[in-house]
């Protein structure tokens, strides 16, 4: 997927400040805060550098956010949405995780072995886990180090053999990528989520606003969609953390209304329900945001909705 901000960049950089200020709202309501995760990706693209920090720059003087205006540096995994794999700025391409030497480990099953250990975590697993993972049963020894090869090739050709020797470590037995060389966006949410609710408790929800606003930001979609033979290993994460991205999305909508932002309310209810349409608490304060702004049709087809 090519990076979907590069058509904004003649607007953020526009001569007139009002079509720049216009722009940014467009970006950051599309987007959110993963717009400036975008825009940082074209920092090291040597034709799109320059506008790319003129961009951030002016969306930092008129949103009054904190940008930073470097390159992006070590490994990140988009496992939430779209699987995607980035090493420093550098996006892995779909067709990439097909290439190697011999030409024979199938794409889908290379990627599918880097998804399964960030799945894992630190604890890594057996290599007869990760065959049963990935292929769906027992793997020849020979099919299986052919696939490692290729991923470890893969990761050269793109990070390096210094970072891939540090990232994916390997013995006879088991296999882990090492935690403190890469990121993934399941595990901001999780801890991020931790952090929301630990503020709510000691600090009230007002004050754990922004960090349920970062989880919303960051689920994409569905946990390693597409990915070869997920549906067997990553349900249980993937329901826990949508459970969280609704949690935050209903703790956003109370406090909105809480406030009297009845639009941003009713905006956020839309969002969650676009991803589990039958969330009550969430119906709930969709029904009252609209009850207050005097929208009796609106609650009629919220009250349909939910009971199709």
């Amino acid at each position: 997927m090519s990076n979907p901000v590069t058509l904004y960049l003649p607007l953020l950089t526009h001569a007139d400040p009002l079509v720049r200020r216009q722009a940014t709202t467009i970006l950051l309501t599309h987007y959110g805060n993963r717009a400036l995760t975008y825009l940082r990706r074209l920092l090291d693209d040597p034709e799109l550098s320059e506008q790319a920090q003129i961009a951030l720059r002016h969306i930092s003087e008129i949103s009054g956010l904190r940008i930073e205006l470097r390159p992006f540096r070590g490994v990140y995994v988009h496992c939430l949405g779209e699987f995607q794999v980035f090493i420093d700025s550098r996006m892995i391409k779909a067709e990439e995780w097909g290439q190697s030497e011999t030409g024979r480990a199938g794409g889908r099953k290379v990627q599918g072995i880097f998804a399964y250990l960030v799945h894992c975590g630190a604890s890594g697993a057996p290599r007869h886990e990760i065959a049963s993972a990935v292929w769906d049963g027992e793997a020849s020894a020979s099919s299986f180090a052919r696939t490692l090869t290729a991923l470890r090739q893969v990761l050269q050709q793109v990070g390096g053999e210094t970072l891939t020797n540090q990232l994916l470590i390997t013995d006879r037995q088991r296999c882990v990528l090492n935690p403190d060389r890469y990121q993934s966006d399941a595990d901001l949410l999780e801890r991020t989520f931790e952090l929301a609710t630990r503020t709510v408790t000691e600090q009230g929800l007002s004050a754990a606003v922004p960090f349920f606003q970062y989880v919303l930001d960051l689920y994409d979609g569905p946990y390693m969609e597409g990915i070869a033979g997920a549906q067997r290993w990553a349900t249980e994460r993937a329901a826990n953390l949508l459970s969280k991205t609704v949690i935050a999305g209903e703790r956003l909508a109370a406090d909105a209304f809480a406030n009297g932002n009845d639009q941003q309310c009713i905006q956020y209810c839309q969002r969650i329900l676009a991803l589990e349409p039958r969330t009550a608490a969430v119906v709930s304060w969709l029904l009252r945001a609209n009850h207050r702004l005097g929208l009796p049709m609106e609650m009629q087809r919220a009250y349909q909705r939910y009971l199709t």
